[in-house]
């Protein structure tokens, strides 16, 4: 289980790559990004990951709310 997480509850979306930039960088992986269960959350933290060239894992079988940088 991962213990960094990075909360994006109460971030606005357009603000979103702002905040992973401001943050992610800094954190070696494994860490957890919460989204809660925002669709648009979740792609605008997905396209950012892909952009980065970094592995992830959205959830899991029983909480869709997160996605986990590997």
């Amino acid at each position: 289980m991962t213990k960094i997480q990075i909360n994006l509850h109460g971030v606005k979306h357009e603000d979103v790559e702002i905040e992973l930039e401001n943050r992610i960088f800094l954190l070696d992986p494994p860490c957890k990004i919460i989204t809660g269960n925002s669709k648009k959350m979740q792609n605008i933290v997905v396209r950012f990951l892909k952009k980065h060239d970094y592995k992830y894992m959205v959830g899991d079988e029983w909480n869709r709310g997160y996605i986990t940088v590997l």
